[in-house]
């Protein structure tokens, strides 16, 4: 069901629910898993290197993650998140990057305008109630010719695809792990010591938009100040039982999802619905 939202209840509730998941958060995440590390690390290595990179802005910074693997190829980074419970676990001294925090708004920020080289936001925009403002915000903080870099936000072309199934009928386990877990917000937000309201709100852009398309997300790009985006698709049905099937060598089933992946991403767009997470990179 449908509930009544805001900037500020969203804003709320994901500080609230920062506050319950920051402690265990970088020893609980699947971000933080070898695999995902590399692969996150190999794009953002792209887009320094399209545009020689020295300053990076990360927008939802949380504990830290993209600052992480920032900090050995960026000289100056700057992250912000509203959660102080977040924030707080950001490591800031660890080098040689030269890091800096903020607590603040991503959609009402006062940065340096046109002195960043690349902005970041990884899995952060579904947590937001408009993206617009947010967007604005890496717009303004980009030089020109400076890239937005945006990572595993949930795939709407895949969430309107299990909201077309017959939850009714017989499907094969790896279709009903992913409707159980499309459905269950109510037992995700007890999990994580939230009500079922807070965690819908702190989730928005997914529980109550069906997550980001290409096509709104064009729009919003445009309006924001960006000149030109590429769109990415990540973790196609069935991926994680895959790489985690203990009857097989990890390292090869590893190489076989990538090359299930590669095909399936030549065959866009017919193949966008598979995925279950999309990204962008977004040039201003």
């Amino acid at each position: 069901m449908a509930q009544t939202g805001s900037h500020e209840a969203v804003l709320a509730a994901n500080v609230e629910l920062s506050a319950q998941l920051a402690s265990s958060y970088n020893e609980s995440e699947p971000h933080y898993r070898p695999e995902n590390v590399a692969r996150v690390a190999a794009k953002l290595e792209g887009v320094i290197a399209e545009t020689g990179a020295e300053r990076m802005l990360d927008l939802g910074c949380g504990t830290g993650f993209m600052i992480d693997i920032a900090r050995t190829r960026i000289d100056r980074i700057h992250g912000v998140d509203a959660s102080p419970a977040m924030i707080g676990r950001v490591d800031t001294e660890a080098g040689p990057a030269e890091v800096t925090i903020e607590v603040g708004d991503t959609g009402d920020v006062d940065l340096e305008e046109g002195t960043y080289d690349v902005v970041t936001a990884y899995s952060f925009l579904h947590h937001l109630y408009e993206v617009g403002p947010t967007l604005r915000t890496a717009a303004r903080a980009l030089r020109p010719g400076g890239k937005l870099y945006v990572d595993l936000e949930p795939n709407r072309h895949f969430w309107d695809a299990i909201a077309a199934l017959d939850r009714a009928a017989p499907h094969d386990p790896i279709i009903e792990r992913e409707i159980a877990m499309v459905a269950d917000h109510e037992g995700v937000a007890l999990d994580v010591g939230v009500d079922a309201e807070t965690f819908n709100l702190a989730e928005w852009g997914k529980t109550e938009r069906g997550g980001l398309g290409e096509e709104e997300m064009t729009s919003a790009l445009a309006e924001a100040g960006f000149a030109s985006q590429r769109f990415f698709y990540e973790w196609f049905v069935g991926q994680g039982q895959l790489i985690n099937d203990p009857e097989r060598d990890r390292e090869r089933a590893l190489g076989d999802a990538d090359v299930v992946s590669g095909l399936l991403a030549r065959a866009h767009p017919l193949s966008r619905p598979l995925f279950k997470y999309m990204g962008f990179v977004a040039t201003r």
